[in-house]
C-alpha cells in the first residue's frame, strides 16, 4: 500500500510497537482498518511472522469483505514459504472478488517461488492492463520481459518506472540478475549504457553498466563504469572492490591493493576485501603481509575458502608443510567446510596420502553435521559431475556402509557413484539392494545425473521393483 503522510515510520513503528504490547497481553481488540494494514505490512517486513500472524487474522475477522487484508494474508504466506496455504488463499481470492492488479503482481510473485515462473509473465500482463501507469508493475513487467529476450519492451517499462518512482533506481541489482542468469551479456551492456544515457545520475545504472561490462571482459569500460558510480556515491563499497578486481586481473597488484584497501575502509566488514588484500601481497612475493591478511579475513568469515587455500599456499611456498598440514586440519576441526575447499587441499599432499587425508578431513567435517544422510547426498551430488571426484567418493561412501543412520539410502549414493565410474556390475548390485529396501527414495537416486533416466537398464530394474518382480 502506498504510505500516506499521516504514517511516517515513526507513526507505523509506533502502532507496530502497541500492537505487539496487546498481542502479548492476549487483549486485541478493535483496529483501524488502515493503521492495521500498515501494521501488518510492517510485521511482514520485519520478517516477524509469529506477530504478522495474529494481524492479519484479527484483520480477516475485523473486516471479512475487505481485498486487502486477505491479500496481505497470501503475501504473508508466500513470505513464510508456505507455499500450499499460499496457493489455497489466492484461489479464494480469485474466487471472492473482482480483478485486482495487486492480486496478480501476488499471484506472479507465487509463481516464481513456487516453481511456475513460466506464468509470471502472463499475470504481470493483466496487471499492467488494470493499473499501466504503476511504476512497480511496470519494472516488473520489464524484468519478465528481459527473462523474454525482449529487451525493447523491457527498456520501455522499466525506464517508465524510473521517470515515475525514483525508489525503482534500488531495484536495478535485480535485473542485472536476470541478464546474468540468462547470460545476455551483449544486451546487457547495451540496456545499460542505453539506461545511463538516459538517466546520467543512477549511481545503480552505472554499477549494473559495470557489472555488465565485466561479464565481456571489457576491463576498461566496465572501470569506467565504476567510476562514474563512485562519482555519484563516494561510499560504493562493491565499486571500489570491482575496480580492485580489474587491476588484480590486469596484473597491477599495486593498484589492485589500493582500491581493496579504499573498500575496507568503507566497510570493515567486508572478509572479500581483505582477501584480496592478501591475494595482491602474494603476487609480490610478500608471504608474511598476505598470511596476516588472509587470517583478518578469517576472523569475519571463518570459512572463506579463499582466504584458507590462500594461507596453505602462502606457507607450502616458504616451505612450512607441516604448518601448511596443522592449519588444514584446524580449519576442518573448527567449523564444517565446503566440498570445494575438501578436494581443493588434496593436491597439498603426496598422491599415496590423498585418500587416507581426504577420509581424515571428511570426518571432521561430518561430525559436525547434524543432518548427515542429507550431507552424504549433497556430497554424491557434487562428486557425479567429475569421474576422478567419484571415485574419490566410493571410498569416502563406503566407510560408512555399517553406519545405520544412513543405511537406507546409502546403497543409491554408492550405485550412482559405481555408474558415473562405470562400474555397471556394481552399480547394479548397490541398486538392487537400494529398491529392495528403501523403493521411495528412487527418484532421489535419479536426480542425482540425468544419465539415469536415459540407461534402459537403470529404468528397467526400477520399473521392475515397482511392480514387484523377482530378479
Amino acid at each position: 500500500m502506498e504510505e500516506d503522510q499521516d504514517y511516517n515510520i515513526d507513526r507505523i513503528n509506533e502502532l507496530v510497537d502497541e500492537f505487539k504490547k496487546h498481542a502479548d497481553r492476549g487483549d486485541l481488540g478493535f483496529y483501524d482498518s488502515e493503521d492495521l494494514e500498515y501494521i501488518v505490512e510492517e510485521l511482514i517486513a520485519r520478517f516477524d511472522f509469529p506477530y504478522a500472524t495474529e494481524a492479519v487474522e484479527l484483520g480477516m475477522s475485523l473486516y471479512p469483505d475487505s481485498f486487502d487484508f486477505c491479500i496481505l494474508n497470501a503475501k504473508k504466506l508466500i513470505m513464510e514459504m508456505e507455499l500450499e496455504r499460499a496457493g489455497e488463499a489466492l484461489d479464494a481470492i480469485e474466487r471472492d472478488f473482482p480483478p485486482y492488479a495487486e492480486f496478480y503482481l501476488e499471484k506472479a510473485f507465487y509463481c516464481k517461488m513456487s516453481g511456475q515462473g513460466d506464468e509470471a509473465l502472463p499475470l504481470l500482463r493483466k496487471a499492467y492492463e488494470l493499473e499501466p501507469d504503476d511504476p512497480e508493475i511496470n519494472f516488473m513487467l520489464g524484468g519478465e520481459y528481459v527473462k523474454a529476450q525482449q529487451f525493447e519492451r523491457a527498456y520501455r517499462h522499466i525506464s517508465y518506472a524510473m521517470r515515475e518512482d525514483d525508489l525503482m533506481e534500488d531495484q536495478l541489482f535485480t535485473v542485472s540478475y536476470i541478464f546474468e542468469d540468462e547470460h545476455t551479456y551483449d544486451q546487457a551492456v547495451w540496456f545499460f549504457k542505453r539506461l545511463t544515457e538516459e538517466f546520467p545520475l543512477s549511481k545503480n545504472g552505472w554499477f549494473a553498466l559495470g557489472l555488465a561490462y565485466s561479464w565481456i571482459k571489457d576491463g576498461p569500460n566496465a572501470m569506467e563504469a565504476y567510476q562514474n558510480t563512485i562519482s555519484l556515491d563516494e561510499e560504493a563499497s562493491t565499486a571500489y572492490f570491482n575496480i580492485g578486481n580489474i587491476h588484480f586481473e590486469a596484473g597491477d597488484y599495486v593498484k589492485a591493493l589500493e582500491y581493496y584497501e579504499k573498500t575496507f575502509q568503507l566497510d570493515d566488514r567486508d572478509y572479500h576485501a581483505l582477501t584480496g588484500m592478501g591475494d595482491c601481497y602474494f603476487e609480490m612475493y610478500i608471504y608474511k603481509d598476505a598470511i596476516e591478511k588472509y587470517q583478518a579475513a578469517l576472523e569475519i568469515e571463518p570459512n572463506d575458502m579463499d582466504a584458507i587455500m590462500g594461507i596453505i599456499t602462502c606457507l607450502k611456498e616458504t616451505g612450512r608443510s607441516d604448518e601448511a598440514e596443522a592449519f588444514i586440519q584446524k580449519s576442518f576441526s573448527l567449523s564444517p567446510q565446503s566440498f570445494e575447499l575438501l578436494f581443493n587441499v588434496l593436491p597439498f599432499y603426496d598422491d599415496a596420502e590423498q585418500i587416507k587425508k581426504l577420509k581424515e578431513l571428511f570426518q571432521l567435517t561430518i561430525k559436525q553435521i547434524d543432518d548427515k544422510e542429507g550431507f552424504l547426498k549433497f556430497f554424491t551430488s557434487y562428486c557425479a559431475g567429475n569421474k576422478e571426484l567419484s571415485q574419490m567418493g566410493i571410498s569416502l561412501l563406503e566407510e560408512f556402509l555399517d553406519d545405520p543412520d544412513v543405511a537406507m539410502v546409502l546403497p543409491y549414493l554408492l550405485a550412482a557413484l559405481h555408474y558415473v565410474c562405470g562400474h555397471v556390475a556394481e552399480g547394479n548390485n548397490y541398486l538392487r539392494n537400494a529398491l529392495t529396501i528403501n523403493y521411495e527414495e528412487r527418484e532421489m537416486f535419479l536426480a542425482i545425473s540425468p544419465s539415469f533416466e536415459a540407461n534402459p537398464v537403470i529404468m528397467n530394474m526400477i520399473d521392475a521393483y515397482g511392480g514387484s518382480l523377482p530378479l
